[in-house]
């Protein structure tokens, strides 16, 4: 019984304790504590939002089609039929405390194409950037894969490809997917890449072939 109500304290004083996020806790298909509130019509419900929260920020980022909720994802990866288009991300960097304030150190967003390899990386908070506060303190924007200065002419909604965004903000780094179709492929290696391929599968070859010789050799000695 003693055990019983110690236990019982225990959790009775942890519960009504204020939250504290020592480490970072992701969580998918989430919404961003302030909700998403920039621009107007942009705050789908619901939210599926891949968030980052610990004791310096709240990250949160997430796929759709643009002017259509975020479908739900599977750990972070939203999937796309092929001809989806166009495709939006939006992200929030925020805080989950009163204070208002928030870590905004190596602030960066990078955009990967998985199927060629392109990067774009940009920061979120540069004047310029178009990015937009809210009225509790988030940063907060939107922007379409097909924009010009993220993958342009290169987007291609009718091509299989997986597109990976990288919001970091306060030492902290929050991941996310966009596949479309069935995702990326592993691009054709180029005309050199195959040449020099054969030549180190010759190369091989040959040392495998001297290796066998020479076991002979010693063999028959």
């Amino acid at each position: 019984m003693k055990h019983f109500v110690i236990g019982l304290v225990a959790t009775l004083a942890f519960s009504s304790a204020p939250a504290v996020y020592a480490a970072s806790v992701v969580t998918y298909n989430s919404n961003p504590t302030g909700g998403f509130q920039y621009g107007a019509g942009n705050d789908y419900t619901p939210a599926n939002a891949t968030v980052l929260v610990n004791d310096n920020n709240e990250l949160a980022v997430r796929f759709h089609q643009t002017g259509v909720s975020a479908p739900a994802s599977t750990n972070g990866v939203y999937a796309f039929a092929l001809g989806t288009s166009p495709i939006s991300y939006d992200f929030s960097i925020g805080n989950v405390f009163s204070d208002g304030g928030f870590d905004t150190s190596n602030a960066n967003i990078l955009l990967t194409s998985l199927l060629t390899g392109q990067a774009v990386s940009y920061n979120p908070f540069f004047p310029g950037n178009d990015n937009f506060t809210t009225a509790t303190g988030d940063v907060q924007n939107s922007a379409r894969l097909n924009f010009g200065f993220l993958f342009g002419n290169n987007f291609d909604a009718s091509q299989n490809n997986t597109y990976r965004i990288d919001l970091s903000a306060g030492g902290n780094t929050i991941t996310s997917f966009a596949q479309i179709g069935e995702g990326a492929v592993a691009p054709v290696p180029e005309p050199a890449t195959w040449a020099m391929m054969l030549l180190g599968f010759g190369v091989i070859g040959f040392a495998l072939r001297r290796r066998r010789q020479s076991n002979g050799l010693l063999q028959l000695a």
